[in-house]
């Protein structure tokens, strides 16, 4: 018969000792509540019985410090908290921090931007924080602001470069029209050129010669010159990792412009007129039209603005101007100019010829009077602003200014973007024909490449950190180190671990 099922008949069946025993999922919810804190606290006091400074590490010290990064006593101070950070006098033992700005409101420790245990590259490579905690809302002590007072990143709120806004010009002193010296006919040493970029504008370690740096006669005292690193292009701090590069190569005359921009000044002389103060200037031209007229007497007898007669050979290379009647000639030097190559800066006879010299004297005086007409109207006048001498006197020239660094308080690589053409950035430099043009490329162009997010976003690094540096490390001062090698690698006698008081205090606070 079928089986009757009651309530009572079934309550027999429950377990009521259920909740002695455990499931799985207690089981193991038991055990983990019980070993966790014995792992705890079998942690905190391994640290007392084993001594061992991994039980605390948060992490792989950076590439600068991984050297002794076993050994917390050289930067982590006895008897504080294992979630303690370094104090900035332990950094100040190593690194004389120079000063951000005196007039600060406030200088953040150096752990704040620096975050060391997460294995990093360089420390240097901070978060944009670190940065915009002060400059997205700036503030100073006496109220006064020298640069936008808010800058919240690169991508959107960083204002245009300073140099390219309205009101700004070229400070140079140097006349220079780019648009002219790119065209193909450009007049160069042995005819048209076409000229590039890199004949003129180089990094500092390239040390190629220069093609246009030697003219077809060039005194000893002006061959090509290296030229090192100017004040204005030394670098604020030390995470560049590339040379000298960086910047450009100042300019010289002797090395990019002395081979088509000669300063001949007379028929009779090859060798051209230095490029110097016309003072100096001045006495070369009176000391080689001396030894000239010692060695050829029978000069004297034709006019200065005269050719020179058939008995009287040019030293040099030096080919008769072409206005004259006679065949041009080709004298013997072993550095004579081609007869095809241009004629530059000769001087020429022009209006009413002047009265024969009665002596030496008279005769260098008149020459030099037609030698520095030539040179201060014509060829200093091409790329300096000159002003004439008063009764008479030798011109002056305003000093040569070639800016050599337009971003002094941010940093430029031009080694890092030596994959890039030139007018790939500096888009206005085939049409600019003024030298008052700023050629420098907008944010917008910096911008198509770099961004905040850097390598997550596809991008080159943006952050602040790439073009700024908190510290001037320029004006840094040398720290005696401390430590030996054994201490540093834990092969000796272990550092003693330093006091609170005991800490160096520090020669140049790092301000902020």
């Amino acid at each position: 018969m079928p089986r009757i099922r009651t309530a009572k008949t079934l309550a027999k069946r429950i377990d009521l000792q259920y909740f002695t025993r455990l499931s799985p999922f207690r089981r193991w919810r038991l055990i983990l509540s019980v070993a966790l804190p014995v792992i705890a606290l079998g942690w905190i006091f391994g640290k007392n019985i084993f001594r061992s400074p991994h039980l605390y590490s948060a992490g792989p010290m950076s590439a600068a410090h991984a050297v002794f990064g076993d050994q917390c006593a050289l930067c982590h101070v006895a008897g504080a908290s294992y979630s303690a950070t370094v104090t900035d006098n332990r950094c100040l033992s190593c690194h004389n921090a120079p000063a951000h700005t005196p007039r600060q409101t406030f200088t953040p420790a150096c752990s704040s931007c620096h975050v060391e245990h997460r294995g990093r590259r360089r420390l240097a490579e901070t978060a944009d924080s670190g940065c915009t905690q002060c400059h997205s809302n700036l503030k100073t002590l006496d109220g006064t602001l020298s640069y936008d007072p808010h800058v919240s990143g690169f991508d959107r709120g960083h204002p245009e470069f300073a140099v390219l806004r309205p009101g700004q010009t070229d400070t140079g002193t140097i006349r220079l029209d780019h648009y002219r010296h790119l065209q193909p006919t450009v007049s160069g040493p042995a005819g048209p050129v076409q000229m590039e970029c890199y004949d003129c504008h180089r990094p500092l370690n390239v040390n190629e010669p220069w093609p246009y740096s030697v003219a077809v006669v060039q005194p000893a005292s002006q061959q090509p010159i290296m030229v090192g690193q100017a004040d204005a292009q030394q670098r604020k701090r030390r995470s560049i990792e590339a040379g000298p590069g960086a910047y450009m190569t100042p300019f010289k005359y002797v090395n990019q412009c002395a081979a088509c921009h000669t300063l001949q000044f007379d028929t009779l002389i090859p060798t051209p007129a230095p490029h110097d103060k016309p003072a100096i200037v001045h006495a070369f031209i009176v000391q080689k039209l001396t030894e000239y007229i010692a060695q050829h007497p029978e000069a004297i007898s034709i006019s200065p603005t005269a050719l020179p007669p058939q008995g009287v050979e040019p030293e040099g290379n030096v080919a008769v101007p072409p206005s004259d009647n006679r065949q041009q000639r080709n004298f013997s030097s072993p550095l004579r100019q081609s007869e095809t190559a241009p004629q530059r800066n000769i001087v020429r006879p022009t209006g009413m010829p002047a009265p024969r010299p009665g002596s030496a004297l008279e005769w260098v005086q008149q020459r030099t009077v037609m030698a520095e007409g030539l040179l201060w109207e014509k060829n200093c006048k091409l790329c300096h602003i000159t002003t004439e001498g008063p009764g008479g006197q030798l011109p002056t020239s305003v000093k040569a200014i070639i800016p050599a660094r337009w971003f002094p308080n941010a940093e430029f690589d031009h080694e890092a973007h030596r994959m890039m053409k030139c007018t790939a950035c500096h888009l206005d430099i085939p049409q600019s024909k003024l030298t008052s043009d700023i050629n420098i490329p907008k944010i917008k162009i910096c911008r198509d490449c770099h961004r905040q997010d850097g390598p997550a976003a596809g991008a080159a690094e943006g952050r602040c950190f790439e073009c700024h540096s908190y510290h001037d490390w320029r004006k840094e001062q040398r720290v005696e180190g401390k430590v030996d090698i054994s201490q540093v690698r834990g092969t000796g006698p272990a550092a003693t671990p330093v006091s609170a008081e005991e800490q160096p205090s520090p020669t140049a606070p790092a301000n902020k």
